[in-house]
């Protein structure tokens, strides 16, 4: 057990940005205590922090990793042992826009749904107002007015200094990682995933480890960890699978070492499933910065349904 480095208050924690214990207090806070402490000023200050947010807003790779960890947590559905304390801390490190959760109504307890829905979706009142009438009310087309995150970078140089675009990339993955079903997030996340492999095909190849060393490489990750190789491929989708998978055949005049190789590999590995993807002689071909991950993902998974 980590020893405090400092102390902290529910008063002070938001003037002084401390997310890291408000998030630690929230995961070890007892269950039949959550409704009582959120309704306390630690559920006011952690309010307060989630509403300083915005898709710009940038967090350690730390911060990073626990979200991240988070997120595969609560794959586990909002029943599983301690998924409102991960929520809670979860929340200190996701902008407003970036996360959702399905089906709030069902999903959470009648004290933090008023909360989730003025912090993430601005309608609060609707968690508690009566309804004018018994009969069902229709639900318009659009209730919420959208994000705009501006156009997607062209280039990956360009994508590395968007913050917006970085965090949309990470959000979208963690969410589809939880809720797969959401359809969505499903088409956001496609439609953002032919953009970045549209940027990391017309990238020089010699650039790619220095871009991988910065955030751009965890989200690519998490993209493709995220699974959504799994879905059924659409005929532009396929299109590009097969382009990809043409230059690294070296029958097709490709393979590694030609020109384009580790960009026609990064894309290939966010459209082939996990596990279904394999390199004779990866040691020997694939470089250091991508090879421990690609063998995590790619390699163990494969050997684990042996």
């Amino acid at each position: 057990m980590l020893l405090p480095q400092q102390a902290w208050s529910a008063t002070s924690c938001v003037t002084h940005n401390q997310r890291d214990a408000l998030a630690q207090f929230w995961l070890a806070a007892p269950d039949d205590l959550l409704p009582s402490l959120w309704a306390s000023p630690l559920g006011e200050a952690t309010k307060a922090l989630v509403r300083q947010l915005h898709p710009q807003s940038s967090f350690t790779t730390e911060q990073v990793a626990l979200r991240t960890a988070i997120g595969q947590r609560l794959q586990a559905g909002f029943q599983a042992p301690l998924a409102l304390q991960l929520l809670l801390a979860n929340w200190l490190f996701s902008p407003p826009g970036l996360m959702r959760i399905a089906n709030p109504q069902a999903n959470l307890p009648g004290w933090l749904l008023p909360a989730y829905l003025e912090l993430y979706e601005g309608q609060a009142d609707q968690a508690v107002a009566p309804q004018p009438s018994s009969a069902p009310q229709p639900v318009p087309a659009t209730q919420l007015p959208q994000p705009d995150f501006g156009r997607f970078p062209d280039t990956l140089q360009e994508l590395v200094g968007n913050r917006i675009q970085l965090n949309r990339m990470l959000g979208l993955s963690n969410l589809y990682y939880i809720d797969p079903e959401d359809q969505e997030i499903l088409e956001e996340l496609r439609q953002l995933r032919l953009q970045l492999i549209a940027a990391i095909l017309r990238t020089d190849e010699s650039a790619l480890e220095q871009l991988w060393a910065t955030d751009l490489g965890d989200r690519y990750w998490a993209m493709v960890r995220s699974g959504v190789q799994n879905e059924a491929l659409n005929p532009e989708e396929e299109r590009i699978k097969q382009q990809v998978t043409e230059r690294l055949q070296p029958s097709q005049g490709g393979g590694f070492g030609t020109p384009g190789s580790l960009n026609a590999f990064l894309a290939a590995m966010l459209l082939f499933p996990p596990g279904s993807m394999r390199v004779d002689g990866a040691e020997q071909k694939i470089p250091g910065w991508l090879l421990t991950p690609y063998q995590d993902i790619f390699v163990q998974p494969l050997s684990a349904q042996a």
